[in-house]
């Protein structure tokens, strides 16, 4: 404190510091209290902050029923959630159908006709080799040479060894393998192969076939082991090639000799495959249970897949789709036949989305989504009653406090009577008049100032006035006439907004801040002058009666000397 002497009164022998603090402390008293309002006054400024928060809450309540455009929730359900599903846009019309589904879209599907002992079983058993290079002339070329040999296997067991005795030509090898002695057989032409020449690009090329035209299989294979120096053979690779849909036919080029599990890599990986899984399974057969399925990944017709060559040793037959059976969906709709390419689709009831899940009737039924707009409506009432509930507990006498809240005095005190008063404001938007007011949605006043709504009278009016309760939160522009939830939301607006009544409670309590906080400055400062002062005072006081005590102490002494001198005396006599 201005003015504190920790030796005052030593002097003296009285606690004049005591006496200046205390005196100190009666004079802050007043300039404490002027304090205390600064914080009344602060409290008050949060209490404006929540309040207007809470007044926002009923704006945003009230903008969200002045859209009209939330009263085109739409909801749809649909009577077996087994047969369809469905799903429904705001703002499709309110309608119900009777659904009727025949059959699903399905993926085109293709299983091998015939199983296979193991995974690893061959799709492409080669009946045939040929010559890995050609020659310009086939009757002039010398392709063979003395002391050279070939092996020639058909099927399983059969064989023809051709031991070259002297140069021979392409032409000369053929007529050697096809009058071979040991060429002889049950094939188109009495041999068990037959050799021919077949020209590419200007080159002649040599083929050993199986005599059988069309035979496959183990029985039919054609191997060749040579030892020729001119030209050498091998199992020529032959295509396996389909289309989805209309889409580029996709082929793919099979080696000899390539199994199950290795054709069904090769038409997963390919590059330009449109969509098909195919898939090695196990049917269960004891002895041949590995087959191949193709499956498309789309389903409809735009998902067939249609096969434009097959491989002789594994051909695949039709599942799903077979026959010309549609792999689209079919249904009926109020009677009406449709067939889509795709089990969901929205373009049957404008505004829904329908999906097929099984054969079978069901009902498809689009209506208002009350749900919403009750509870947006019960939003509106609990932001209300927030808002009133914090005006009425901050304006009240507390009996245990024995203080008035902090908005008592100050103009929100009448303001669940502004609120109270709007609630019951009457809109004639609706031009059968069936509701005109809150009251007509089930309004009810509580003892506590705050509002409730019946719920079956809600219930009721949504159901059987729908376009009435929404014209009476909306209104109607056409005839200028402002909805409920309008006026709701601009009365907040002006209460809330800068030049609002809240925001001029706010400037009105800064404004009383800031003058007590300069006065309770300017009095501290005129406290410590004064203080300061009388300290001064006190030190000089202080001084002066030590002063005096030191004389009196001086002067008690001298009488105490002269006394005892006057005493000495008498005793003599």
């Amino acid at each position: 404190m201005a003015g504190t002497i920790s030796t005052l009164g030593i002097g003296s022998g009285i606690d004049l510091q005591g006496m200046l603090e205390q005196l100190r402390e009666i004079d802050q008293q007043v300039v404490d209290a002027k304090t205390d309002k600064v914080k009344g006054y602060q409290d008050q400024l949060a209490e404006f902050t929540t309040v207007n928060n809470k007044l926002l809450t009923l704006k945003s309540s009230a903008l969200n029923l002045s859209l009209s455009s939330n009263f085109l929730g739409r909801t749809v359900t649909s009577s077996d959630e087994t047969v369809a599903t469905a799903t429904v846009v705001d703002g499709a019309v309110e309608q119900s159908d009777q659904l009727e589904v025949t059959r699903l879209a399905a993926k085109s599907s293709w299983l091998s006709a015939s199983g296979a002992a193991s995974a690893d079983s061959s799709v492409y058993v080669p009946v045939s080799a040929e010559s890995t290079t050609g020659v310009a002339d086939s009757a002039a070329t010398v392709v063979a040479h003395a002391g050279e040999s070939m092996l020639i296997t058909f099927g399983e067991a059969d064989q023809i060894i051709l031991n070259v005795a002297g140069d021979m030509t392409m032409d000369d090898l053929v007529t050697a393998i096809n009058t071979h002695v040991d060429n002889v057989g049950a094939g188109d032409n009495g041999r068990l192969v037959t050799a021919e020449t077949y020209d590419v690009e200007g080159e002649t090329f040599l083929r050993i076939r199986s005599d059988v035209a069309a035979g496959t299989g183990e029985s039919n294979r054609v191997a060749v082991n040579e030892d020729l120096a001119a030209i050498d053979f091998a199992a020529p690779d032959t295509t396996f090639s389909f289309q989805v849909g209309e889409g580029d036919p996709v082929s793919i080029t099979i080696a000899a000799d390539t199994t199950l599990t290795e054709l069904a890599a090769l038409i997963n990986d390919a590059e330009d495959n449109p969509g098909v899984k195919a898939a090695v399974i196990n049917d269960g057969d004891a002895s041949t249970p590995y087959r191949l399925t193709l499956q498309s990944n789309t389903i409809g017709e735009d998902g067939r897949i249609t096969f434009l060559t097959q491989l002789a040793d594994m051909t695949l037959d039709e599942q799903q789709g077979a026959e010309g059976a549609s792999l689209n969906a079919q249904f009926s709709l109020d009677g009406i036949n449709y067939q889509r390419k795709a089990n969901s689709f929205s373009d049957v009831i404008s505004g829904v989305t329908i999906t097929l899940e099984s054969e079978g009737t069901s009902t498809i039924t689009v209506g208002n989504n009350n749900t919403n707009i009750k509870d947006m409506i019960q939003g509106l009432v609990t932001a209300y009653n927030d808002a009133v509930q914090e005006v009425r507990t901050n304006s009240s006498y507390d009996a245990e406090t024995g203080k008035f809240g902090s908005l008592f005095g100050t103009t929100l005190r009448d303001l669940p009577n502004t609120l109270r008063n709007l609630m019951t404001s009457t809109v004639r938007a609706d031009e059968t008049g069936k509701v005109t007011n809150l009251f007509d949605l089930g309004l009810e006043f509580n003892r506590d100032g705050t509002i409730s709504l019946d719920e079956e009278i809600l219930d009721a009016a949504l159901a059987d006035q729908p376009d009435a309760v929404s014209a009476f939160f909306v209104g109607d522009s056409d005839r200028g006439i402002q909805g409920f939830a309008d006026l709701v939301n601009e009365r907040m607006r002006t209460l809330t907004g800068s030049e609002g009544q809240i925001a001029g409670e706010q400037q009105s309590a800064q404004d009383r801040i800031r003058d007590i906080e300069l006065k309770v400055t300017a009095e501290n400062d005129r406290l410590d002058r004064k203080y300061e002062l009388m300290a001064k005072q006190f030190v000089e006081l202080d001084r002066y009666m030590q002063q005096m005590t030191s004389l009196s102490d001086y002067l008690g002494s001298q009488f105490d000397s002269i006394s005892t001198a006057w005493g000495g005396v008498g005793s003599r006599k």
